[in-house]
C-alpha cells in the first residue's frame, strides 16, 4: 500500500517569515557567538525515527528517543533554526495542567485525569533538573503563576477548577485575596488562585539547549529544511524537502498549529493568534509584577516579569487563521503593537508609557478539549502526530514527547494508550469560509465584550449572545 501527501505549494513552511523573530529568539542566538546552523538536509538518506520540528516537542522527542535506545538512528528536520516557532514565541511560561483539570476529568476519567495532571508537574521538575544537568541556562524562576480576576465578571472564574481538584490531595491551588493578588500581580486584581508549583524560563534558550543536547546525543539535526511532502510506500515513509529527502520507519510530526494541514485534524483545531510585547519599565516600579500571570477573560490577558527587568505582556486570541494557510499568515509582526500596549496600560497601569523592545504574533493551535492529543495520521501508518497545546506546551511538551516515543517505536506503555492518544469527540468544526468568518465575528464580540466589562460597562445583548458562542460547542 502506498500514500502520498505534498504540502500545498502557497503554504509551504518555509513561508512563514522567517525573518520575525521574538524577543527570546533574537537574544538566543546573539548568545550563540559560536553559532554555525545545522546545515540542511542535501542528500537523500535514511534512519529509524525522522523528526520534523525542531521546536519543544520534537526534540524532547528526539531526546527520548536516544534515552531509551541509544542505538537508534534519529533525523530532525527543522524549517527555519531549532526554537523558530512556536517554542521561541510563547510567553516562556512552564506551567502544569491542573487548571484544565475539569477537561482532564471529563476526556480521561477521575484517575487517568489526574495522572496527566501529576506528570504535568512532575514535568516542570524534570525541565529545571535537565537544565541543571546539561547547563542549560534557560533563566528559570521559580515564581509561580497567578489565575487573577480584573473585573467584576471574571470573579471566581477558578471555582469549577478548584472544586474539582478538592478531591486530590496533591492538588497546588492556594486561593488569595485581592490584596495578595494585587501584590502578586503588579497590577490590581480582585483575587485569584495562585500555584507556586509554575515556573517562569527563557523558552528560545531551552530550546537552543534542547537542540545541543540532542546533537550531543547522536540526534542529526538540519535546520532550514522544510519538509514539502510525504510518501509512504514499502513499510516505510520518505520525507522530502527541496533538496534531499529521509527514509524512515516511523516519522514523528511536531508542528503544533501546522498540523492543520492534515484534514483529520484541522477539524480539532481553531487556529488564533496570540500578540506579544516585551517592554522595559522607564522608572523604578513601585508594584512590579512578582509571578507569571494570566487574567480570566476569554481572551486573556498574560504578563510576566523577566529576569533582566523587562517585562512580557501578551494578549490572546488577536488573530483567527483561514484554512491551512492560517498559521503562516499568523506568524509575523504583531500588525498594531500599539493596541497592545494600550491594553497593557489599562490592566497594568505601572507599564504605561514603558519603552517598547520587541512585539510579534505567533499562532496557536487551540484543541477542541483544550488539550493535546497525539496518534497517527490516517493513511499513513507510522507517521504520528503531536498537537492541540492551546497555548500551554512548554511543560506538556514533555509528556507529549513520552507518548510520540513510545508511539514510533511501536510501545504500548506509559501514556500511549491514555485518552491523550484520542482525538477530542464530536462532529468537528465547520468548514471554510464558515470558520474563517464566524470566527471573526466571535472574536470581534469577544474584544467588545472584555472592553465593557473592564470598564464595569453592562453589554449589549448582542454582544452577549454572540461572545457566548465556543467552539467546544461542537463536541459530542
Amino acid at each position: 500500500m502506498s500514500a502520498q501527501w505534498r504540502v500545498p505549494r502557497a503554504h509551504d513552511l518555509n513561508t512563514a517569515d522567517a525573518g520575525v523573530r521574538s524577543f527570546w529568539m533574537a537574544d538566543a542566538l546573539a548568545d550563540e557567538t559560536d553559532r554555525i546552523d545545522a546545515e540542511r538536509l542535501a542528500s537523500n538518506v535514511r534512519a529509524d525515527v525522522c523528526i520534523v520540528g525542531g521546536g519543544f516537542t520534537g526534540l524532547w522527542t528526539a531526546i527520548e528517543l536516544k534515552t531509551r535506545e541509544p542505538s537508534i538512528d534519529v533525523i530532525l528536520l527543522e524549517a527555519g533554526l531549532c526554537g523558530w516557532g512556536a517554542s521561541g514565541t510563547n510567553a516562556g511560561m512552564l506551567m502544569n495542567l491542573w487548571p484544565k483539570l475539569p477537561s482532564l476529568l471529563r476526556a480521561g476519567g477521575k484517575d487517568e485525569g489526574a495522572d496527566v495532571a501529576r506528570a504535568s508537574v512532575e514535568a516542570i521538575d524534570h525541565i529545571r533538573r535537565f537544565c541543571v544537568e546539561h547547563g542549560i541556562d534557560a533563566q528559570v524562576e521559580s515564581n509561580g503563576w497567578l489565575w487573577a480576576s480584573n473585573n467584576s465578571s471574571q470573579d471566581g472564574a477558578w471555582l469549577d477548577t478548584l472544586e474539582a481538584a478538592a478531591a486530590y490531595r496533591d492538588c497546588p491551588f492556594v486561593e488569595v485575596d485581592a490584596a495578595e493578588a494585587t501584590r502578586l500581580a503588579g497590577a490590581p486584581a480582585r483575587g485569584g488562585l495562585l500555584d507556586p508549583t509554575c515556573v517562569g524560563l527563557h523558552p528560545a534558550r531551552l530550546a537552543r539547549g534542547l537542540m545541543r543536547v540532542a546533537q550531543g546525543l547522536g540526534v542529526v539535526v538540519h535546520e532550514h529544511s522544510p519538509v514539502t511532502g510525504l510518501l509512504r510506500e514499502h513499510a516505510a515513509t520518505s520525507v522530502t524537502t527541496d533538496s534531499g529527502s529521509v527514509r524512515a520507519g516511523s516519522v514523528v510530526l511536531a508542528i503544533n498549529a501546522w498540523c492543520n494541514q492534515f484534514p483529520q485534524l484541522r477539524s480539532h483545531l481553531v487556529t488564533t493568534a496570540s500578540d506579544n510585547v516585551v517592554v522595559r519599565p522607564r522608572h523604578e516600579l513601585k508594584n512590579p509584577p512578582l509571578t507569571n500571570v494570566s487574567d480570566s477573560g476569554r481572551l486573556l490577558d498574560y504578563w510576566r516579569p523577566m529576569s533582566g527587568g523587562e517585562v512580557l505582556f501578551g494578549k490572546a486570541g488577536l488573530g483567527i487563521g483561514w484554512g491551512v494557510r492560517g498559521p503562516n499568515t499568523l506568524f509575523t509582526a504583531a500588525p498594531r503593537p500599539d493596541q497592545i500596549l494600550a491594553q497593557m496600560a489599562r490592566t497594568v497601569p505601572g507599564l504605561a508609557g514603558a519603552e517598547l523592545l520587541s512585539s510579534w504574533r505567533a499562532p496557536v493551535e487551540y484543541s477542541l478539549s483544550s488539550l493535546p492529543f497525539f496518534g497517527e495520521i490516517t493513511g499513513f501508518p507510522g507517521v504520528y502526530f503531536g498537537t492541540g497545546y492551546s497555548g500551554d506546551g512548554v511543560g506538556p511538551s514533555v509528556i507529549g514527547a513520552q507518548v510520540l516515543a513510545g508511539l514510533a517505536t511501536r510501545s504500548t506503555d506509559g501514556m500511549t494508550t491514555s485518552f491523550l492518544t484520542r482525538a477530542p469527540s464530536g462532529h468537528g468544526l465547520p468548514p471554510e469560509p464558515f470558520r474563517y468568518l464566524g470566527g471573526q465575528l466571535v472574536k470581534a464580540a469577544m474584544l467588545r465584550r472584555d472592553r465593557k466589562q473592564d470598564d464595569e460597562v453592562r453589554v449589549d445583548l448582542p454582544t452577549r449572545l454572540i461572545s457566548r458562542i465556543d467552539p467546544t460547542s461542537f463536541l459530542g
